[in-house]
């Protein structure tokens, strides 16, 4: 569906109708971060956010995360009309509703990988118990491959690891939408395949996934690509079919055996 779309989507969880963004500096000029974005997203979506520095994916992505509000346009998140909410509400909407995962990991350094995944469920409108906590991180942390590294400080685990752990974490509240900001951003080649892998697989259970990235390659990794300019979407593409992680990451091995044989 292109920007200037107004009718919803069957199967929205987010719709963004004509959203603006404008900022007003310390001398009372007017920035405009977004300028009429339109768009829906899918539930089971997958959708790489690109542009450059300045292009509005930052201002686009609080918008959706409902840390920022548009100064105009429609937002719905899940059917719910976001404009209306309180402070208190969207809190308790992007607890529920939304994941996000981030470029630095953002775990606490002294706390355990399992204490750090049961984070998000001290804010849960209806309180768990620590035994329901703890059941529910732990199988957070066997979803994403970790359950065997619970106990570990974040110091003791891998840049991967902490991903992962992070990752986790997003998933703990078991949400609609994930959010991730340059999740690879601190990865090496094979391990941004093992990140890449892990979300194809949460998008075929049904999560949807809006990716920012300054890496094309990974765009092939999903089925939406977006491109914003000067706040408007200047490009969106859509991809029958994706590239399979796994295989890339079998295609990385073989081709790094192969060099290291000839380097012998």
């Amino acid at each position: 569906m292109d920007a200037a779309a107004t009718d919803p989507v069957k199967g929205s969880v987010i719709e963004l109708r004509e959203i603006h963004k404008v900022y007003t500096t310390g001398g009372g000029q007017e920035v405009h971060a977004l300028r009429g974005v339109s768009l829906d997203f899918i539930e089971g979506g997958s959708v790489a956010l690109m542009g450059s520095s300045g292009s509005g994916k930052s201002t686009m992505m609080n918008i959706l995360g409902c840390l920022d509000r548009p100064s105009s346009g429609l937002f719905s998140l899940d059917g719910i009309d976001v404009s209306g909410l309180s402070r208190e509400q969207l809190a308790e909407l992007r607890n529920e509703r939304l994941g996000f995962v981030f470029q630095n990991f953002h775990l606490l350094a002294r706390t355990s990988a399992l204490e750090n995944v049961e984070m998000p469920m001290l804010y849960h409108r209806a309180p768990l118990s620590t035994r329901q906590m703890r059941e529910r991180a732990l199988e957070a942390l066997d979803r994403v491959g970790l359950a065997d590294r619970a106990g570990h400080l974040p110091n003791q685990l891998s840049g991967g690891q902490q991903q992962r752990v992070a990752i986790a974490r997003a998933l703990v509240n078991q949400p609609r939408i994930l959010l991730a900001d340059e999740p690879t951003g601190n990865l090496d080649s094979s391990t941004t395949l093992d990140v890449m892998q892990l979300f194809q697989e949460l998008i075929t259970e049904g999560l949807t996934v809006i990716l920012v990235t300054h890496e094309p390659e990974l765009c092939r990794f999903l089925r939406r690509t977006l491109v914003l300019q000067d706040g408007r979407i200047i490009q969106d593409q859509h991809r029958d079919t994706t590239q399979s992680a796994v295989e890339a990451k079998q295609a990385y091995i073989a081709a790094n055996d192969s060099e290291t044989k000839e380097a012998l």
